[in-house]
């Protein structure tokens, strides 16, 4: 893929991402679920795409992770309505962790960093949780589950940046994805079981959009 049809990709993203919010910030449920999906689809198209080309099968594995997503993207509108419906976004958004964890260990090494940047992460988000004293209901237990996947996957993801020699773009954009996706379940913790502010939720989308692009391209990069 060249680089202008990789700023086009991003520039359409951005264009449909904006809309997006501004529907949700309306309350236009069915409107902003329906392009939040499309959103999800969009990147994961993308990586399907490039997983294609890659011809590995690791990849596919990688690539089945952001499709897993776009039904979690669905069932996670219903964060503050529907218990049964939001659990089964988080049981996917789990699958697309495990798959994402499953293709890196294929690809990487374990290394001493990943530790390290796991119990960081983890300390931070503790710390969110006390502070912002955060009132989880009956799902806590399949957060909990869920939360320590998203920390792992996000940790082997930031610590491929030190350990890979010179590390090239594609890898930039793997630590980046990983990062981002930590980011935006903070904020989406924040909105959800602390403070219900339009601007947490925003940030939550904003950087797991980002997160998903960069995991895509992580594909992308590597074609070139």
């Amino acid at each position: 893929m060249s680089n202008i049809a990789i700023a086009i990709v991003i520039f359409v993203y951005a264009v449909f991402l904006a809309v997006y919010l501004f529907l949700e910030k309306q309350e236009k449920f069915w409107q902003a679920t329906t392009l939040k999906v499309c959103l999800s689809a969009y990147a994961a198209g993308v990586c399907v795409y490039a997983a294609v080309l890659l011809g590995n099968y690791v990849f596919y594995i990688f690539a089945l992770g952001l499709v897993f997503a776009v039904s979690a993207d669905y069932f996670l509108q219903y964060i503050k309505t529907d218990l049964k419906r939001y659990r089964f976004g988080i049981f996917f958004f789990g699958a697309m962790h495990v798959c994402l964890l499953v293709s890196f260990y294929l690809v990487y090494a374990i290394s001493f960093y990943e530790f390290v940047i796991f119990a960081l992460l983890i300390a931070v988000l503790i710390t969110f949780q006390m502070v912002g004293k955060w009132k989880m209901k009956k799902e806590k237990g399949q957060l909990s589950v869920y939360t320590v996947l998203v920390v792992f996957m996000a940790s082997k993801a930031i610590s491929t940046y030190f350990t890979v020699p010179n590390p090239p773009a594609f890898i930039l954009m793997l630590s980046l994805g990983g990062l981002f996706f930590f980011m935006s379940d903070l904020f989406l913790g924040i909105w959800a079981y602390s403070k219900e502010k339009f601007v947490f939720l925003a940030l939550n989308r904003i950087i797991y959009f980002a997160g998903q692009l960069c995991l895509a391209f992580y594909l992308v990069m590597m074609m070139s």
